[in-house]
Formats: C-alpha cells, sequence, structure tokens
C-alpha cells in the first residue's frame, strides 16, 4: 500500500468538494482514477463517463453536459492498443486527436484543468535515461498522434497538465496490457499441460495505475501544470516481469520461460516500439512530489488480489 504522508494529506484537501470528469473511467487507468478520487478525496462530485456517454470523438455528445462546468477533466478515453492503430490509422486519428481537440475545447468553455494521461511510446529507443527535455522520436503511428494530441492539450493552456507514464498495468480483468494478458495465458496453458513459453528481453518499467492516479493527484491539488514523466522506479525486461510474477504466484516449479530477443517479437507487432526505453522522473523529484514504488513492491500488491490467484485454484 501507498504511504500517505500528512503533508500529502493536507495537499490533497485542497480538491475536497471538487467536480470531477473522468472520460473512459470504465478501463485499466480511469477505474484507478475514480477508486483513488473516491479514497483520497472529500466529497468529490465525480462525474464518470464511458463512450456510452461521451463520445469525445463526436462533438455533438459535449451538448447535454455543457451544465456541469467540472473544475477538473481526466481524459482516459483514447485508444491504447498501439497496433489496432497501425491497422485503423482513420480511427485512430478520430479518437486520439479529434477526441482530444473536442474534449480539450469543452475544457476551455468550462475553464477546467485538463489532465492528459500521455504514452512512453512518444519517445524512440535510447540508450540514455530519458527526462521530460528529451525530444520525443515516436516509432509508430500510434505514437505519433499521441504526440500531437499532447501538443493540443499544452498549446490550448498553460494551466494544462500532460503526465508520461511508464507501461502500466492494472484493473485485474479489465488489464489489456502484458500483465493482465499473460497471467491468465499461462494459466491456460498450464491447464492444457503445457509447461514453458518464450519471453522477449525488451526493457521497460511497469507501474501500477493506482500509483500513477494517485500521484497524479497530488500534482492536480499542487496546481501543476506542463509537462512530467511518472514510471515505477527500476526497470526489467519482459523475461524479467514474468519471472517475477512466476515467483508471487508459486509456479515456478511447474512453469519455465525461455528468454528469446525482443527483436523477433518486434517482427510479429504491426507498431514499432523501443526495444529499450528509461524515463526518469525529474521533475517529480526535483519538486519532491515523486510517489512511485520500486516495481516490484507494486506488482506483488496488484497479483496478489484473489483475482489472479483464482486462476492458479
Amino acid at each position: 500500500m501507498l504511504d500517505i504522508s500528512s503533508n500529502d494529506k493536507i495537499h490533497l484537501k485542497s480538491l475536497s468538494n471538487k467536480k470531477f470528469l473522468i472520460t473512459g473511467c470504465n478501463g485499466m487507468l480511469g477505474s484507478s482514477f475514480l477508486s483513488q478520487i473516491k479514497k483520497h478525496i472529500e466529497n468529490p462530485q465525480i462525474y464518470c463517463f464511458d463512450k456510452s456517454k461521451l463520445d469525445v470523438s463526436n462533438i455533438n455528445s459535449f451538448k447535454k453536459y455543457k451544465e456541469l462546468k467540472p473544475e477538473f477533466i481526466i481524459h482516459c478515453a483514447a485508444l491504447v492498443n498501439a497496433d489496432y492503430c497501425e491497422k485503423n490509422k482513420e480511427e485512430g486519428k478520430a479518437n486520439i486527436l479529434d477526441g482530444t481537440k473536442n474534449i480539450v475545447n469543452f475544457a476551455k468553455m468550462n475553464n477546467s484543468k485538463f489532465f492528459y494521461p500521455q504514452s512512453f511510446l512518444i519517445y524512440n529507443e535510447s540508450n540514455d535515461i530519458v527526462n521530460e527535455d528529451t525530444i520525443p522520436k515516436p516509432l509508430s503511428e500510434y505514437g505519433k498522434l499521441k504526440l500531437e494530441a499532447e501538443n493540443i492539450v499544452l498549446e490550448s493552456s498553460d494551466n494544462n497538465l500532460s503526465v508520461r507514464m511508464g507501461g502500466f498495468f492494472g484493473g485485474e480483468k479489465k488489464d489489456n496490457n502484458f500483465v493482465g494478458k499473460i497471467i491468465p495465458h499461462i494459466s491456460k496453458l498450464i491447464n492444457e499441460g503445457e509447461k514453458k513459453m518464450d519471453i522477449g528481453d525488451r526493457i521497460w518499467q511497469p507501474t501500477f495505475t493506482n500509483d500513477l492516479a494517485y500521484n497524479s493527484l497530488l500534482l492536480l491539488a499542487n496546481n501543476k501544470s506542463g509537462k512530467y514523466n511518472m514510471a515505477s522506479h527500476g526497470s526489467c525486461s519482459f523475461f524479467e516481469l514474468t519471472h517475477e510474477i512466476l515467483k508471487i504466484l508459486n509456479i515456478t516449479e511447474i512453469f519455465a520461460i525461455n528468454k528469446i530477443s525482443a527483436k523477433i517479437l518486434n517482427k510479429r507487432e504491426l507498431a514499432k516500439r523501443p526495444l529499450s526505453l528509461i524515463m526518469t522522473n525529474n521533475r517529480l523529484n526535483n519538486e519532491n512530489l515523486d510517489r512511485q514504488r520500486d516495481w516490484k513492491i507494486s506488482l506483488k500488491e496488484y497479483i496478489e488480489k484473489p483475482y489472479f490467484k483464482n486462476l492458479f485454484i
């Protein structure tokens, strides 16, 4: 569990009784924002929208909400599947670019502070540590669209906030990223009598959505704006991450993994991704606002939830 300091609690009180509009609130990240607001903010007014209630790519969807006047808009309703965007470029543009333009304009009309969760895939492969001053050079269509959307957000208002997040896990059954997919897959393989599988060695920073949401709320409470990096402490390969998962689930004696080059896996993916990318939380550290944890600690807390444990009963 995150250790909440008394100083953090004081700052979070500034968000008491505020109106929050969350798009994509049923997704991995949106649901974490919802839970963290309920947990840490006193008497919040939360307007939680999925696509059936608010299609951000359709400008007419906003008309019925013009009287809401939220103080904060947290925009989590965007495509996150880079391979899908590579195949469906027009849909990706409509969702990521047009959707961001529409809701940024809505925020401007309502004088709302706008929060944009950014993807680490705006960066290219680097042997150096990536900080907020590193110039993004996206390798995929998805990364290009996300970077363009961030520019729209930050150019709209000096008060808006974009957080460039490490690759995340969270949401248990909603988890459509690596951790959420690999655990049910391993369970299925074991049930089918398989005893091993190949895992690539791409380097990243697995980061818990609850940690991201809490830390982001702290930035909002401190009225921060501009660009921040936010990723877990430490880094690992997908192989090392999977090995840690097997240890936590106590199944290393019945299932094994074999490390293969990420270059092999990259050939199977439509969207090009960096083979190694490590971000540093420079601004958070400089402003004493880094509340991220070591990835192993967060991962253990996450995987020990009944949803994952029950897959191996």
